[in-house]
């Protein structure tokens, strides 16, 4: 059974109904707000990446957990990553199976569009999915459900698949990059023996052995374009062996039907680092910097050499829709497409308390009603805290031009559950105002970039969708996005 039948979501319809067309100054906090125009950038510029660079795009729903049913045509997050193109795949990562469920009315649709859909469960499979899984496949048919492996043990739990769906799962081994959270070394003996597992299962048609597959989440602690770009040949390279190795080991035990092998690799920063490797008019000056052109040069090559050698190659991300501090101090890519305005998720909150003095050299705090249980826990390389106050609402007060580490303003400096406190903080000299400018009163509603979208964005049931491009109605809700729940 669909955990959606135990987790159901919350009613978009009469959401929409009591809030559409009204301001989000109006609304309850804290409030989740999404702004679809930077949000629709975002995606829009990874998809014409993957398409320029002949790059497969496959996109992790785990920031947003967004669908629609067919009769419910709204633009929503998952719709703008996978694009409008029918001659492209929909090719999917979820996080949880409630996100596989929540979006099959979706894959269904776009299944019966004749668009190819493929879902991939992004924890190394368990024999407690197997079961979920094969409704999943059974509702959406051949080739629509792939898993990791990382352990030869997994291949068992695998071959059941068949028997209950009548589909044959489609599997990648999952390659660890350094981040010694899932995966195997692509040049260990472990790889071997997983690898020959999965040889053998592949061959008695029990899996399709599709690709090898890494995440390297450690490159959100990378502070520039090079180390972004290097992480990614880092990922393509490693996963270009052990798929040499596979193909070698496939020939040594002669199979009738060896396998096709993708390399798909990706996480936010390195995903969006491919986008180095063309310049726009705004930043060609920046790309022509010889470190970073030998980078891209070199990745552009071994991008080249990978399909040279008969495999494809495949990028994933997450978070690139939203975007958040985080991936702003990675500076994966220019300025001029991952900047301030680019962060599509803020946070609304009410101004609760305000404390003159109180703060490190006499300055002011704040209490606000958002807390750990709405920002989440997780911290920023760049500063110490959980959240930076935008300029929203503000009078006098301009968007940030500095890098995120230079940033002078109002943070959430400290944080209980369900207050935040607002600290000023002194950044780089002249990088923003002084501490009178823009201080916050009690009753005013303001907006948070997190550190975090995806962590964040998990603690609220719905988003309420604004749109910049609407110039004058900003801030005028045009929609509701619901959420998947459960696991």
């Amino acid at each position: 059974m669909s955990s959606t039948d135990f987790y159901p979501t919350s009613p978009k319809d009469a959401l929409a109904a009591l809030y559409v067309g009204q301001s989000i100054r109006h609304v309850p906090t804290p409030a989740a707000v999404v702004d679809v125009a930077a949000a629709r950038r975002n995606c829009a510029r990874m998809l014409q990446a993957c398409e320029r660079l002949n790059l497969g795009w496959r996109a992790h729903v785990k920031t947003h957990k967004v669908a629609a049913t067919p009769r419910e045509r709204t633009v929503e997050l998952t719709r703008l990553q996978v694009g409008t193109d029918a001659g492209r795949p929909v090719n999917l990562i979820v996080s949880t199976l409630a996100e596989a469920e929540f979006l099959l009315p979706m894959l269904t649709e776009y299944r019966g569009q004749g668009r190819r859909v493929n879902v991939l469960y992004g924890l190394p499979v368990a024999r407690n999915a197997m079961s979920r899984l094969a409704a999943i496949a059974r509702t959406l048919g051949e080739g629509s459900v792939s898993v990791l492996l990382d352990d030869p043990a997994q291949l068992a739990v695998v071959s059941e698949m068949q028997g209950l769906s009548g589909v044959v799962p489609h599997a990648h081994i999952k390659i660890d990059m350094g981040g010694r959270r899932a995966g195997v070394v692509q040049d260990s003996a472990r790889f071997l023996e997983l690898a020959d597992a999965a040889l053998e299962a592949h061959d008695l048609g029990t899996i399709i052995l599709s690709g090898l597959y890494s995440h390297a989440g450690h490159s959100y602690g990378g502070d520039s374009r090079v180390a972004a770009v290097r992480m990614m040949k880092e990922e393509i390279g490693a996963m270009l062996n052990g798929a040499d190795r596979l193909r070698a080991r496939a020939t040594e035990k002669a199979l009738s039907n060896p396998p096709s092998l993708v390399v798909s690799a990706g996480a936010t920063p390195t995903a969006l680092s491919v986008q180095n490797l063309f310049a726009s008019s705004e930043d060609a000056a920046d790309n022509a910097a010889p470190e970073l052109q030998a980078e891209t040069t070199s990745l552009s090559t071994l991008f080249n050499l990978v399909k040279e050698r008969g495999h494809g190659v495949e990028i994933h991300a997450g978070v690139y829709p939203m975007l958040d501090l985080q991936q702003l101090a990675a500076h994966s890519i220019s300025s001029s497409h991952l900047s301030w305005g680019d962060m599509a998720l803020t946070v609304l909150a009410e101004v609760h308390s305000v404390y003159p003095g109180r703060g490190a050299d006499g300055t002011s705090e704040a209490l606000i009603g958002s807390g750990g249980l709405a920002l989440g826990r997780e911290f920023c390389k760049a500063y110490d805290g959980m959240a930076m106050l935008a300029p929203w609402g503000r009078a006098g007060v301009e968007m940030p031009r500095c890098d995120v580490q230079d940033f002078q303003g109002w943070v959430v400096g400290r944080f209980s559950q369900e207050h935040g406190i607002l600290t000023w903080r002194s950044g780089k000299a002249g990088s923003g105002p002084a501490p009178e400018q823009g201080m916050v009163e009690v009753g005013q509603k303001v907006r948070l970039w997190p550190n975090h979208a995806c962590i964040t964005s998990s603690h609220f049931g719905w988003y309420f969708v604004v749109d910049e491009d609407r110039a004058g109605m900003e801030d005028e809700i045009v929609d509701i996005w619901t959420k998947a729940r459960g696991w």
